[in-house]
């Protein structure tokens, strides 16, 4: 009999960067201001970061995420919590359940 067991998780992820400070104030004019839009982004809830300088523009914030992009991670860490806290649900089917169930 083959049978199917899906568990569902969460994972937290973190990209590793490593950018020469030259490129970062060729694309943003300074580092300062590259802390600063990092540290406006909204997914930073997490980290306790407090928002610093002026809020960036729309086109600022797509700069960063293309710019992130374009030069890639260089390490990524990931950390599946609910694996390890055992907070996941399993589902399970079995080939021909749909069948089973027209019964």
């Amino acid at each position: 009999m083959k049978f199917f067991k899906t568990e569902w998780h969460q994972v937290s992820s973190k990209f590793n960067y490593d950018i020469p400070d030259e490129e970062i104030i060729k694309d943003f004019g300074s580092i300062k201001r590259f802390k600063e839009i990092i540290s406006h982004q909204e997914k930073q809830s997490f980290s306790g970061l407090e928002p610093q300088g002026e809020k960036p523009s729309g086109e600022e914030f797509d700069k960063f995420d293309e710019f992130c992009h374009d030069r890639g991670y260089i390490d990524r860490e990931d950390d599946w919590w609910t694996e390890r806290k055992g907070g996941f649900e399993t589902t399970f089917e079995y080939e021909g359940e749909t069948e089973d169930q027209k019964k």
